[in-house]
């Protein structure tokens, strides 16, 4: 969600990379090793720019094969989550002080990303706004059973795994309450009943289940042709290959 892909190229004599998520975080340097290192430090000094503007700062891009990634250290996901947390609810540093009842010179902290917080204090701040590190950085591209337990869920490259196997780029929704035996088994609901329900008669085929499924970027919703009955169903298309 925050591990950023970054773009390396060769620039008189020395190396430059650059991370299309965040673009003012550029760093130069002269051993290709040192890339990591580097692209790091210059994200988190742009992360900095994006506080100073109040602005919401971007979730990472899905990387192509073989890109560099540069893993951000939990303590600088944990305060993305928060900095992007109060502005979605329309919170600036003042407010955040008065609700963690805090000076404003440490709630300044939270959000600081060249400070390095205590991870206890910012789970503390999470547990505050009734979430915690684990929902607001888990990746998007982890779809999750809202039926089925705080871990059941899949990653969406398991559904796209199953489309190639099918030899096809669409499965129909058929979200239905009935029993397995009743579920149209080239369906998505068949496909999510059979391997993440805890029992065949869960509805896991749910809105909820759909709405990720667009939210990855990876697929949209169509009407297609039921191969069975031939009519126009509504279905989900996938529209972006994994990289």
């Amino acid at each position: 969600m925050y591990d950023y892909p970054v773009i390396i190229h060769e620039e008189a004599g020395k190396f430059v990379s650059s991370c299309p998520d965040i673009p003012e975080a550029v760093s130069t340097f002269e051993e290709k090793n040192e890339v990591e290192e580097k692209s790091l430090q210059a994200i988190i000094k742009a992360l900095s720019l994006y506080v100073e503007q109040y602005r919401r700062i971007p979730e990472a891009s899905i990387p192509a094969e073989r890109q560099v990634v540069v893993k951000m250290p939990i303590q600088v996901v944990a305060k993305i989550a928060l900095w992007n947390a109060i502005q979605s609810d329309g919170i600036r540093v003042a407010g955040l002080a008065r609700m963690l009842n805090l000076s404003h010179t440490v709630a300044s902290r939270l959000v600081d990303f060249e400070h390095n917080s205590k991870i206890e204090q910012l789970e503390a701040v999470f547990k505050t706004l009734n979430t915690d590190i684990k929902n607001v950085t888990r990746s998007r591209s982890w779809i999750v059973l809202p039926h089925g337990g705080p871990e059941a869920g899949f990653y969406v490259e398991r559904l796209i795994d199953e489309l190639h196997l099918r030899q096809t780029d669409n499965m129909v929704i058929g979200a239905v309450p009935l029993a397995l035996s009743k579920v149209k088994p080239h369906s998505l609901d068949y496909w999510l009943r059979s391997r993440y329900a805890r029992t065949p008669n869960t509805k896991q085929a749910t809105a909820a289940v759909i709405n990720q499924l667009m939210g990855t970027g990876y697929f949209d919703r169509c009407e297609s042709v039921d191969p069975e009955t031939g009519r126009n169903v509504d279905s989900i298309v996938l529209i972006k290959p994994v990289q």
